[in-house]
């Protein structure tokens, strides 16, 4: 009995690490850097699966994460169809600092900006850098928090694995 108990206490921790969720993406307001107030899921409208990064401008190793995801979402983009979304957790006091940062360092993908912090509370982040994965729908379907050089490669593995599952979809319905 007690093994047992063991094993689903063991099974539930690992579900909450991997970020097994069936949380949506909240409705929150967001700066583009070009002043426009947006609702994230605005990001949602093109129909793909979204990587959602949370950084700022003092966090060293998110700022490592975004030169690592720079330097395969072209590659990754020829694979399967997705986006990333980087939300600078800055206050307007550093803003400048973030846009320039991200021009600078050559991000290619959408950079907002959440100077309130209020996208931040509502996907209760505690840590940065953290990371989403966002599917078609809306539904969070990955996460996690911190940055160690390769971890981008699991982001890899779980995109690829979500469009896997959309094409089965896809010839599943064209079947029926």
């Amino acid at each position: 009995m007690k093994n047992k108990i063991i094993w689903i206490i063991w099974g539930i921790a690992c579900m909450s690490f991997t970020g097994i969720s069936d949380k949506q993406l909240p409705r929150a307001e967001v700066e583009t850097l070009k002043g426009e107030q947006i609702d994230i899921r605005e990001v949602l409208k093109d129909s793909i699966p979204v990587v959602l990064t949370f950084w700022s401008t003092t966090c060293k190793p998110c700022i490592q994460e975004q030169d690592a995801l720079t330097e395969v979402y072209e590659s990754w983009k020829k694979e399967f169809d997705f986006k990333v979304v980087s939300v600078s957790v800055d206050d307007s006091r550093a803003a400048a600092r973030a846009k320039a940062l991200a021009a600078g360092r050559g991000w290619s993908f959408t950079v907002l900006l959440d100077k309130n912090q209020n996208l931040k509370r509502a996907m209760d982040v505690n840590s940065i850098p953290a990371l989403f994965i966002v599917n078609r729908e809306g539904e969070i379907i990955y996460s996690h928090t911190g940055y160690t050089p390769g971890s981008e490669l699991e982001v890899y593995d779980k995109l690829k694995a979500l469009a896997s599952a959309s094409k089965e979809k896809q010839v599943k319905n064209k079947e029926e």
